[in-house]
């Protein structure tokens, strides 16, 4: 993984004006990760693509995330702080992308869910359809005996073992927070997705980019791609001395 420039990261977010998170997450491996293509980016799992976006999150602002949260119970604004090392799970990378679990008097072959599943996803009317869906792309066999099976014909119990089963095997996927409201003490856990986090934090980057983009342009009368090769510290410096 390298680190992009400035310019890359606002060509990033200009072409992820519309796309889902899912799509935004492709977009920021694709500017970063040169050792994977982007079929091999699109079909890893997702424990292992968040694992890669957290790298790359402390790549570019740090290790320390400040987060906020809505208190469900009370409505109250409750922050919290803590570093990328304590969302990475240790076998993000070792997990297997084939599995096998049998019950039911059922084996059934499956795989992790990626990211162009995700993007398939996205056209789903309600929930229940989104994991029929979700279980149809993933189970890549089903036997009973010599019988093979349908995935949506699978027992209902069967099919929740096999998400469970999935989470299990790829933890990283799976990430939630432990919240305690300091109003009314409820205690919650929010889902935390790096992809949607970061592209929030890109995009505040991103304005405030232009914002000095366009001082610098009006003050020196500098072209754009001249302002983002200027290293952070040159262009602050910049800014003070034309900022009254």
């Amino acid at each position: 993984m390298h680190t992009p420039t400035p310019a890359q990261l606002l060509q990033v977010w200009e072409r992820g004006g519309d796309p889902s998170a899912a799509a935004r997450g492709l977009l920021l491996l694709g500017c970063s990760c040169d050792e994977y293509s982007a079929e091999t980016q699109a079909a890893l799992p997702l424990g292992r693509r968040d694992a890669l976006l957290l790298e790359l999150r402390e790549r570019l602002f740090g290790a320390a995330i400040d987060a906020v949260a809505t208190c469900p119970q009370c409505a109250a604004t409750v922050e919290a702080t803590f570093r990328c090392d304590d969302l990475r799970l240790p076998d993000a990378e070792a997990a297997a992308t084939t599995l096998e679990h049998a019950a039911h008097g059922i084996r059934v072959q499956f795989r992790l869910p990626d990211s162009r599943d995700l993007l398939a996803l996205e056209n789903c009317g309600d929930a229940g359809a989104a994991r029929a869906l979700l279980l149809e792309r993933c189970v890549l066999a089903a036997q009973r005996g010599s019988e093979s099976r349908e995935p949506r014909g699978l027992p209902h119990e069967l099919q929740a073992e096999i998400a469970q089963a999935m989470a299990q095997a790829d933890p990283q996927a799976d990430l939630q927070l432990a919240f305690r409201c300091p109003d009314c003490g409820h205690a919650w856990q929010p889902l935390f997705d790096i992809a949607r986090f970061l592209w929030q934090e890109l995009h505040a980057w991103a304005l405030h980019m232009l914002r000095e983009v366009d001082t610098l342009a009006q003050a020196y009368h500098w072209a754009e791609a001249d302002i983002l090769a200027l290293s952070q510290r040159r262009r602050q410096a910049y800014l003070e001395l034309c900022t009254p």
